[in-house]
């Protein structure tokens, strides 16, 4: 069941538009789809199939900066169960700036790349202490945050304040690239982006990018389409890698009492499931990666997070 947003997040309504559409893409030698009958396709589409998802039942900005940081490179399912436990144990600004590391890291356990979890704790001190805990409203001053990309200050701009400015994502991006460059390739944001203006529906911009997120993700399938993109790379496997040997570290300092443990003791572990992985990495590199981004302590023979 479709759950109803709260009224404040419900901007009004316009007419809406009723078009023909001929044609799935832009143009296909036979017809041509004009902005209006995009946005009708896109619309009719979200309205049969808008998935429900408990960060798309508030207008709350801190808990929409935190279901967007969570789901960056990481699959739906596994961001929902973790959202509603990070945010039963941070429930405020303030309880995730005070938050210890090793607790962050322990309620993060189960997300992959634990720098966000960093990131996110110093946004909330910075709009703790530079903001008086209230969030900027435009996308330019959110970006100001640590980790905040494009991408992450339109969403909560969009989401938390109705902001009309388009932002493009894996999922978004597919959408315009089928619609509008089916046989291009290397296309850059750029383009997209003089579209992406045109086509908001102003009328309720939440809607709007709601439905070209689950679009993208459900009705086009064939993630082949962003190759098309100048901006494409695939992401690496996650087994074997160097990022999987820091998790490993960072999850064997979350087991061991008080989190810490001697420098030996995690060198040598280190060592093992490199060793094991057929891996080419050394325990010192992992380790010194670790420091370098904040995730792990060393003082003196001992590492803690």
């Amino acid at each position: 069941m479709r759950m109803r947003q709260p009224d404040a997040c419900i901007p009004r309504r316009g007419q809406q538009r009723r078009v023909r559409v001929l044609c799935m893409q832009w143009n296909c030698g036979s017809c041509i789809m004009n902005i209006a009958e995009f946005q009708s396709v896109i619309l009719d589409w979200g309205r049969v199939h808008r998935r429900d998802m408990p960060w798309r039942r508030t207008c709350d900005p801190y808990h929409i900066l935190v279901s967007e940081v969570m789901l960056q490179q990481t699959q739906v399912s596994r961001v929902l169960p973790k959202y509603i436990e990070f945010l039963g144990e941070f429930p405020t600004l303030t309880a995730l700036a005070d938050a210890s590391r090793p607790r962050l890291l322990q309620v993060w356990n189960g997300l992959g790349y634990w720098r966000r979890a960093l990131y996110l704790r110093s946004a909330a001190r910075m709009l703790v202490d530079d903001y008086s805990g209230t969030f900027p409203r435009d996308a330019r001053t959110l970006r100001k945050l640590p980790g905040v990309g494009p991408y992450t200050a339109g969403a909560v701009s969009c989401f938390a304040f109705g902001n009309a400015e388009p932002f493009l994502d894996t999922n978004i991006r597919r959408v315009y690239l089928q619609f509008f460059f089916p046989d291009e390739d290397d296309v850059p944001d750029a383009r997209i982006m003089e579209i992406a203006r045109d086509a908001v529906w102003t009328d309720d911009p939440r809607e709007w990018h709601y439905a070209l997120f689950d679009y993208g993700a459900l009705a086009l399938r064939d993630k082949k389409i962003n190759r098309r993109s100048s901006h494409y790379s695939k992401q690496s496997a996650f087994y074997g890698s160097f990022r999987s040997f820091r998790a490993k570290a960072v999850r064997y300092l979350l087991e061991r009492p008080g989190n810490e443990t001697l420098r030996t003791e995690l060198e040598e572990f280190l060592a093992g499931e490199l060793a094991a992985g057929e891996s080419q990495y050394r325990a010192g590199e992992v380790l010194e990666a670790l420091e370098v981004d904040g995730l792990v302590r060393r003082a003196g023979d001992r590492y803690a997070l």
